[in-house]
């Protein structure tokens, strides 16, 4: 009997755990720390999915490196973060989009019925 009771309820706890929503950007969380190197960023937080790169009037290396994420925020947003680089320090991070995406009750990687 008492088996029969504990299996429904694994089964619940096993599966609510397969779903977790994203409120906070992993960047926040993270140590993100102005100087750190680009190596070592992107060693942290993988390749990003855009860039653009060009020199300063002082002839300094400049590069923006772009990510983007899910987050849920009372709705589904894809938020675009970027990070600039100066001789391969970081010297800057700056949220530069924020699209509202999903209905509030639809997880972004769920199939409509």
């Amino acid at each position: 009997m008492k088996f029969k009771k504990l299996v429904p309820l694994l089964c619940l706890c096993f599966l609510s755990s397969c779903y977790t929503s994203q409120f906070t950007s992993r960047f926040s969380d993270a140590q993100v720390e102005l100087g750190m190197s680009q190596d070592d960023f992107i060693q942290k937080f993988g390749k990003p999915f855009n860039k653009e790169m060009s020199y300063t009037y002082d002839k300094h290396k400049r590069e923006t490196l772009f990510y983007k994420e899910d987050l849920y925020r009372g709705g589904w947003f894809i938020v675009t973060t970027a990070f600039t680089f100066v001789d391969s320090k970081l010297v800057s991070q700056e949220v530069v989009r924020e699209e509202r995406q999903f209905n509030p009750e639809e997880h972004p990687h769920q199939k409509k019925h």
